[in-house]
C-alpha cells in the first residue's frame, strides 16, 4: 500500500504549489503504481464478511472433498480454496474452456440454481481412475468431447460429493443439495443474466500428478434470502448456543417424560409378621384413618400433595386440595 501523507506534508505541498516552487506539470505519476478503475454504478454486492464466510464454508468442503477423492479414486488427492471473488457471470462464462463439465445444482433455501464447474483435466482423470486407468496427465486426451458413458460416470460422482456441501454449510445455515442436470456447454447452462453478480469460489484439485480447477458459482439473487446469516461473527457467537440448544431441549424432554410413582397414603397400622404371612385375597386391614381426613400423596419418596378420597366415573379417586411446599423427611 502507498504511503499516506501526514497533515503537515499536505500543507507543505499546498504551500509549495501556491507559491510556485513546484510545477504541477513536473510531477509525474509513479509507473509502479497500478490503478484500477472503479465504477460506482456497479458497487460490490458481497461484503467482505460474506466473502470470508464463503472461504470458511468451502475450506471445510475442500477438506471433506480431499478425503472423498482419495478413498474413491484410490490415489493421492488434495484440494484447497484458491480464491473467493465477486465477478460478473459473463466474465466467468467467457473464461470457461471447452469442453467443460457443468453441474446445475439446487440448494434450498437458496433461491434459484447454482453451478459447479469441473475443468476437463480433472474430469478425465476421475473417469480414468474409475475405469482402472492411470492418473498420469500425459496419457489423457483432454481436447475431445465427453461420451455418454463418461457423462454418466461424472454425474454419479457429482451426486455423491455434493452431499459434502450439506455438512460444509451446516455451520451457517442448513441446506440440501440436488443435482438438476449436467451440461458441457455454457450456452445451455445459463443460470442467471450475463450482467448478474456472482460469488466465484475456485478450488485447486490435484489427483496424482494431474492438477485442475473446480468452481462453485453462487448468484447474488440466490443468496438474498440468507444474506444476513452469511456472517462469521454470528456463526461463532451462536456456535455454543447451537450446540447446547439440542442438548437442553433433549434434557427437558427427558425430564418431562420421566415416569414417577404417585402413591396415596391412607395411614399406618401395626401388625405382626405372622399376620402378614397369613393375609389372603379379600382380607380386610383396619387402619386408624377417617374417610373425611385428608390423605397424603407421595411423588416418589417425597410428600407433595394432600387430598380427599372420593368416587369419579365409578372409580375411587383422590382430589388434590393442598400443595405441600416444604419437603417432609421420610423419618418425620
Amino acid at each position: 500500500m502507498a504511503d499516506v501523507l501526514s497533515q503537515s506534508e499536505i500543507d507543505a505541498l499546498l504551500n509549495a504549489l501556491s507559491s510556485g516552487d513546484v510545477d504541477p506539470d513536473e510531477m509525474s505519476e509513479d509507473p509502479s503504481l497500478k490503478i484500477k478503475e472503479y465504477d460506482f454504478r456497479t458497487a460490490n454486492r458481497f461484503s467482505k464478511e460474506q466473502i470470508r464466510t464463503f472461504h470458511i464454508i468451502y475450506d471445510t468442503f475442500s477438506r471433506l472433498f480431499t478425503s472423498y477423492l482419495s478413498g474413491t479414486l484410490r490415489v493421492m488427492c488434495s484440494s484447497e480454496v484458491m480464491s473467493v471473488e465477486e465477478v460478473k457471470y459473463q466474465e466467468f462464462v467467457n473464461a470457461m474452456p471447452t469442453p467443460i463439465v457443468l453441474g446445475i445444482l439446487n440448494m434450498p433455501p437458496l433461491v434459484g440454481p447454482t453451478m459447479l464447474s469441473i475443468t476437463p483435466d480433472v474430469a478425465y482423470v476421475m473417469i480414468s481412475r474409475l475405469l482402472g486407468g492411470s492418473s498420469q496427465s500425459g496419457s489423457l486426451e483432454i481436447n475431445r468431447t465427453f461420451t455418454e458413458i463418461e457423462l454418466v460416470l461424472l454425474e454419479r460422482i457429482i451426486r455423491q460429493f455434493i452431499g459434502l456441501l450439506v455438512e460444509s454449510w451446516a455451520k451457517i445455515i442448513p441446506v440440501s443439495t440436488m443435482l438438476d442436470r449436467i451440461e458441457t456447454s455454457p450456452q445451455f447452462a445459463q443460470i442467471v443474466a450475463m450482467n448478474e453478480t456472482i460469488a466465484l469460489i475456485t478450488l485447486s484439485v490435484k489427483i496424482g500428478n494431474n492438477e485442475g480447477l473446480m468452481n462453485f458459482v453462487l448468484p447474488h439473487l440466490a443468496l438474498e434470502p440468507v444474506s444476513k446469516q452469511l456472517n462469521t461473527k454470528l456463526m461463532f457467537s451462536s456456535a455454543d448456543t447451537q450446540r447446547l440448544a439440542p442438548r437442553t431441549q433433549d434434557i427437558k424432554t427427558r425430564i418431562q417424560t420421566t415416569p414417577l410413582p404417585l402413591t396415596a397414603v391412607f395411614g399406618n397400622t401395626t401388625t405382626s409378621v405372622k399376620d402378614v404371612l397369613g393375609l389372603q385375597t379379600g382380607d380386610i386391614i383396619q387402619i386408624e384413618h377417617h374417610t373425611l381426613q385428608p390423605l397424603t400423596l407421595k411423588v416418589g419418596h417425597l410428600n407433595k400433595f394432600r387430598g380427599i378420597i372420593g368416587i369419579k366415573d365409578n372409580h375411587y379417586a383422590v382430589k388434590i386440595t393442598e400443595l405441600i411446599r416444604e419437603e417432609v423427611s421420610e423419618h418425620e
